[in-house]
């Protein structure tokens, strides 16, 4: 018998090995950072709703989700963010792959997927970085079609229009696919 190809395939298989450890790794800690940035966010709108009115609860996105995503992505050491296929903030317009993704996430919605289940992650090389990548669908509730359904009542409209003049992510009805969390991290930093 000959010891090398014997030698090459347990190297190899040990690669694959190490490989879906850390692709598990990845996906456990980007689930708790995606659950505790969605958690804390829906905290702060459900509270803003209750305490100071629909108009009023557009800064809660506007101001306080970027400091969230800022607060998990370093308690996580990853780069936690939203996006969408039609964004209202500009600084969270989707890179092609979050695209593809989003996109994806759809016809899965469209064949019956449950919203709540729609997630992807991979491992992918941008411009020479190896990253670890993960995107899990936001879903379109009830209280969201206040600022993102057909339907937004006047003064809401207002409020979008100063804040996000080129506001795209509205027209959404309950159920559907609203954006996605993102997150990454380079493989280095593993």
């Amino acid at each position: 018998m000959n010891i090398r190809p014997v030698f090459f395939i347990t190297i190899l298989l040990f690669a694959f090995s190490v490989q879906a450890d850390n692709a598990k790794q990845f996906e456990t800690q980007a689930n708790a950072a995606i659950k505790e940035f969605a958690e804390t966010l829906k905290s702060a709108l459900m509270l803003s709703m209750q305490t100071d009115g629909s108009v009023k609860t557009i800064a809660v996105c506007k101001d306080i989700a970027p400091k969230v995503a800022q607060q998990v992505s370093t308690k996580y050491n990853l780069d936690v963010s939203r996006t969408a296929l039609k964004i209202r903030n500009p600084e969270n317009q989707p890179d092609e792959w979050e695209k593809t993704v989003l996109r994806s996430f759809e016809k899965r919605l469209e064949k019956g997927e449950i919203i709540k289940k729609l997630s992807f992650s991979e491992q992918v090389e941008t411009d020479g970085v190896k990253q670890w990548r993960m995107m899990k669908a936001i879903g379109t509730d009830l209280v969201c079609v206040t600022c993102h359904g057909e339907k937004i009542p006047e003064p809401i409209q207002a409020k979008l229009k100063k804040h996000y003049p080129d506001d795209q992510a509205t027209g959404f009805s309950v159920g559907s696919v609203r954006g996605a969390f993102s997150v990454k991290q380079n493989l280095t930093d593993n």
